[in-house]
């Protein structure tokens, strides 16, 4: 593989041993070792490893690399170190983060562990990455990306579920319409626990090829709803992953600054439950829940909420404890 690899060297240094990645759908990510470091690198692939048939463009990997550029500036150790972009052969080269001291956050949560000062540390974080995104500049830069985005969030997810259960399809065309009607900050687009590792209290960011000019409600149902599937999925571990979601929506509502709070929750409950049946009918559906009899019961607990008017946050959790 060394010899047929497509860099040779980082900071002028010859790569001595390369090792394909396990994990991730949407690029091809490697450990690669000099004389002085270790590196990641990532390459964007044209088709995710998925079982449908799904293409997307390769210049999406450029949209995590400015969105890792400009939130390093605002959270500079919650960011790996950048060390190159090549837009031509859509590759980047980041700092390595070590397997043996950062531990991945989904698979913790797999494992029923929770920590709930982490979890206050990235709801805190991600309102600081929404505050301070909302320029015009930062729209001009990402805006761009929205069609990949549209691509593997919008369309994969909630029109995907759409042309499952064209009952729905009302509900789809709102959540749509509510995305596009308040672009407001710049959004992640796959802040999913299994792109975050930490150590300790220390956390890294990682994956942001969906990072658009957009709705700040996307990153934060996209986060909490991996916590209420986990409280389905570990029913003895359900308080606290029910505790661990209302703790999270307290402290990024708390913090942000962004627009009006309650018109901000009421958007989340409106797209939660498109993203509960996303993960269990979407293009990209949650590995391990694999029984008919748990996909059906996130089915019905999706079709519940859909049918619920003007719930509340103690409401939803209610739902969720009793099911």
């Amino acid at each position: 593989m060394l010899e047929s690899f497509w860099v040779k060297k980082i900071n002028n240094k010859k790569i001595l041993e390369i090792k394909r990645l396990k994990g991730g759908v949407s690029c091809e990510v490697y450990k690669a070792k000099t004389i002085k470091n270790t590196y990641c690198i990532k390459r964007a692939l044209p088709k995710l490893l998925v079982k449908k048939d799904w293409y997307v463009k390769t210049n999406r990997i450029k949209y995590e690399y400015l969105w890792l550029k400009h939130c390093k500036k605002l959270l500079p150790k919650n960011i790996p170190k950048i060390y190159k972009f090549d837009e031509k052969s859509k590759y980047l080269i980041l700092e390595y983060l070590n397997e043996k001291k950062f531990l991945n956050l989904k698979s913790e949560f797999l494992k029923g562990k929770i920590n709930y000062r982490l979890i206050n540390k990235i709801g805190k974080n991600l309102s600081i990455i929404h505050n301070n995104s909302t320029k015009k500049n930062i729209e001009k830069i990402f805006s761009p990306n929205f069609r990949n985005f549209y691509d593997l969030r919008l369309d994969a997810y909630f029109n995907e579920v759409k042309r499952v259960h064209p009952n729905l399809s009302s509900f789809v065309n709102n959540i749509n319409k509510q995305y596009k009607e308040n672009k407001i900050t710049l959004v992640h687009g796959d802040m999913s626990p299994k792109n975050i590792l930490f150590y300790k209290n220390e956390i890294k960011f990682l994956d942001a090829e969906t990072s658009n000019f957009g709705d700040p409600v996307f990153d934060v149902v996209f986060f909490t709803n991996h916590l209420l599937i986990k409280s389905i999925y570990l029913p003895n571990k359900k308080s606290q992953f029910l505790k661990a979601y209302k703790n999270f929506i307290d402290t990024y509502i708390s913090n942000s600054n962004c627009e009006d709070k309650k018109f901000f929750f009421r958007r989340c409950l409106n797209m939660i439950p498109l993203m509960l049946i996303a993960r269990v009918d979407g293009k990209s559906p949650v590995e391990y829940v694999t029984s008919v009899k748990m996909k059906n019961k996130i089915r019905k607990l999706s079709f519940k909420l859909l049918n619920k008017k003007d719930i509340s946050l103690s409401n939803l959790l209610n739902i969720y404890s009793n099911e």
